[in-house]
Parts: C-alpha cells; structure tokens; sequence
C-alpha cells in the first residue's frame, strides 16, 4: 500500500501519468527519459485502473486461498501501527518509525508474495491491541507466527520469554540473559530486543539497561518511555 492508500502486490511499481517525452520517432523535440516518466505522478485514470486491479487481485487471492499475509493500520497512541498476519497468526508489528512498504517487503520474503489490506481479517488482532491501549487488557491471547525469527534459536528464546514479563515493570537485559539460562549472554538478549518482529505484544519495551535507561527500541526512544510510564500508571 502507498501512501495514497492503493491496495498493491508487495514489490509492485506504481502506475504514471508518463510526462511529455519523444516516442523515438524523427522529429521528436525531448530526448525519451524514462526516469523522469517513472517520476511523474499517477493520473486519475491511472489510479482508479491501479485500484480496480489490486481490487481484484485480492478478490482472486481471498477466494482461492492464495493470500499469504494481511495487513492493516491501527492508530494507537504511539502512532499509526502496521499490524501483519499470516494464517498461522501474528507475523509483525510495525511503527510509523518506520517504512511500511519495507515491512512488508520483508514480510514477503518469508510469507510469500500476495501481502494485501485486511482489516476485517484481522480483526481479532487490532480488537485486542486497541483493547491493551485502553488500558482493559494486560496480556495478550493472539496465536504468533514466528516465521520472522529462527525457531530454536537464542533470538527466539528470548523473544518469547518477553511475554513473561508483567505488565509496568521492568527487567535489566542481564536478568533476561539469567531468565533464559545464559547470563554471559546480555549483547545476544539486547541484539533479540531490538530485532524483535512483535513488539508490544512480546513486550520488548519492558527490558532497560542495569541503570534504567532504555536502550533501543523499533519505535524509538520517546514511544519506549511512554509505554513504559503509561504502564506504570495503570499498575499503580
């Protein structure tokens, strides 16, 4: 999806209007660009075509049992969230840090190719995160799709022993390392916070330094210590 809200196949180039270029035949004034016709903005027609298709593709895929990802946005109070599944559950969650056609690209890569809009799909999912940010929910009951991170690994481990965490508080990366049973490891536990594909629901935010300070989080800083001290309200 771009960001005029066109439904699209992952990877696929936008539609142009084609600026005023020589066809190559003699005569011609402008010499033919094509970086500049790829440039230009869609025309109307072009848009209306671009989501008549897409419209279509999702009919196909939705009827076939050929969609391999959904995807919708949910506005939160940490910003606009991309929120990403499969049929196997949830696969990715992400901020408006960052470039969602890069998400979802690299949700293809391990989904496979047909990624398309869905809210209604995955309403289970945006039902229970808007339910976690109007402070009803604590823990979250989604089934997880961890396609995204290496199952058996250490990164996986840790990423999944996240959700033992209790709601408003906090663990150092050195305890994680201790959770898991490896306390040598504290640069492989920050390494799995900061890749990990679900925050939020596998909360990351919940594991700081030894000396209180955050370290990196996906949504940056200032959204960390929100969510922490939002939390921290709401357990009193």
């Amino acid at each position: 999806m771009n960001e005029r809200g066109e439904l699209r196949a992952v990877g696929e180039l936008p539609l142009t209007s084609g600026a005023a270029v020589n066809d190559g035949r003699p005569g011609g004034s402008t010499p033919w660009e094509p970086e500049a016709a790829l440039a230009a903005p869609a025309s109307a027609v072009e848009r209306a075509m671009l989501e008549r298709l897409n419209a279509r593709v999702f009919d196909v895929a939705s009827t076939e049992g050929k969609v391999d990802a959904r995807f919708a946005f949910l506005p939160s109070p940490m910003g606009r969230i991309l929120v990403v599944a499969t049929d196997r559950g949830l696969l990715r969650i992400g901020f408006d840090t960052e470039d969602p056609e890069a998400v979802l690209l690299e949700v293809s890569a391990v989904a496979g190719p047909i990624v398309v809009e869905d809210p209604e799909g995955l309403r289970l999912y945006l039902r229970e995160l808007e339910e976690f940010f109007e402070g009803g929910r604590r823990t979250f009951d989604l089934p997880l799709d961890f396609a995204l991170t290496k199952l058996g690994g250490f990164r996986a481990t840790v990423q999944q022993a996240l959700a033992k965490i209790p709601f408003g508080s906090t663990r150092s990366y050195t305890e994680m390392a201790t959770m898991v049973g490896n306390p040598k490891a504290v640069r492989a536990v920050g390494s799995a916070c900061a890749q990990n594909p679900l925050p939020i629901v596998l909360p990351c935010h919940r594991v700081v330094r030894t000396d209180g300070s955050f370290g990196n989080y996906r949504g940056g800083h200032d959204r960390k210590k929100w969510i922490l001290e939002w939390e921290a309200r709401l357990a009193g």
